[in-house]
């Protein structure tokens, strides 16, 4: 049964007659037969986006020193939780550069993968089959399972953004759900409007959301925060390092951002219809960071760093990695390796928060 026959089906068969989009998001990307499920390369040339991890090793690098230095300077238990690895971009640098960085924390260290694609752990298990230090799981129950506290860092890098997400709107005053339907004429879906009583939504929208405009569309991230808290009761003590596309909640009343920000990536074009090439293409939003931060502080999470990554890489040693170069060859290792150090500098498409307890 192909995704969008499901997500049809479930449709057909509610007792609206409409799912949510959190729903609509968890077919189309995390069925088995949906987006993330599937044995197709999703980032880098052939795939949908980039990730900086893909653009650079220098990148992983930088990285690496700093979850190093944070493991040294907290006097943590050397151990990190990579969640949402993707096809092991980062890892393998990481290491490398911890290991070239602080031998000892690196023969200390032992590195947990979490990835529920089996397209992608496979391919991260074909990685690292010579490391013992890394470890891999499909979830984080899994990871759970074995662990029943954990100290360390937890870092993830474009993780949050793809999180089934609620959207509501606000219309002649009043709030609606946005939900999922079929059309009568055709079939296709559409967008379909019901008032919102839901109390979990309406209880986020009083604790972390913000004075929403007549016609403002936003996206309340329920999975967010429910994985968030599940991961802070969880963590004894350290840091949890997330870098994702975010707004703060000035930014979210702008008006440029009046139509909310869920949005797909398909085959490196930003896609404004999340309806379309359903179940082929990567849906992603950007997650509310003052509400992330709240959300942190009441589960006893500082916010220690909330920066735009260019920033962020710079504070933390990305300019050390630059290199002298006579080379007259544009393409040369140091030459590449100069222009990302370039590139990821200026890089203010994402931000970096860093939450310690």
């Amino acid at each position: 049964m192909s995704i969008l026959t499901k997500i049809k089906s479930e449709i057909a068969n509610s007792a609206e007659k409409a799912i949510s989009y959190e729903r609509f998001m968890e077919i189309s990307l995390y069925d088995e037969e949906g987006y993330y499920g599937t044995n197709r390369k999703k980032t880098g040339k052939a795939g949908d986006f980039y990730t900086s991890p893909g653009v650079h090793e220098v990148f992983s690098r930088v990285m690496g020193r700093a979850l190093a230095t944070a493991i040294e300077t907290d006097v943590l238990h050397p151990s990190i939780v990579e969640i949402g690895a993707g096809e092991g971009e980062f890892l393998l640098s990481c290491l490398d550069e911890i290991q070239s960085f602080d031998k000892e924390l690196y023969k200390r260290l032992t590195y947990y993968v979490v990835e529920t694609s089996p397209y992608h752990r496979k391919i991260i298990e074909n990685k690292t089959k010579n490391l013992d230090k890394v470890m891999v799981y499909s979830s984080i129950e899994e990871l759970k399972s074995e662990l029943k506290s954990f100290e360390g860092i937890i870092f993830s890098n474009e993780l949050l953004d793809a999180f089934p997400v609620r959207v509501v709107e606000k219309k002649n005053g009043m709030l609606y759900e946005v939900l999922i339907g079929l059309s009568e004429i055709d079939g296709k879906l559409i967008e379909v409007y019901k008032p919102c009583t839901d109390s979990a939504i309406l209880i986020w929208i009083e604790n972390y959301g913000f004075l929403m405009n007549e016609g403002q569309r936003i996206e309340v991230p329920l999975y967010m925060m429910s994985w968030f808290i599940s991961i802070a009761n969880w963590m004894k003590k350290g840091r949890i390092y997330t870098i994702d596309y975010g707004y703060t909640d000035d930014e979210w009343n702008h008006p440029a951002r009046s139509s909310g920000s869920l949005r797909g990536y398909y085959k490196h074009q930003l896609v404004q219809n999340p309806l379309e090439n359903i179940g082929e293409m990567d849906l992603t939003t950007h997650i509310p960071l003052d509400a992330l931060r709240r959300i942190g502080e009441e589960h006893h999470f500082r916010c220690l760093e909330c920066e735009v990554q260019g920033r962020f890489l710079v504070n933390h040693g990305l300019l050390d990695f630059v290199e002298d170069n006579r080379e007259n060859d544009p393409f040369s290792p140091v030459h590449k390796k100069n222009r990302a150090v370039n590139w990821l500098s200026q890089m203010n498409q994402f931000q970096v928060v860093v939450q310690q307890k």
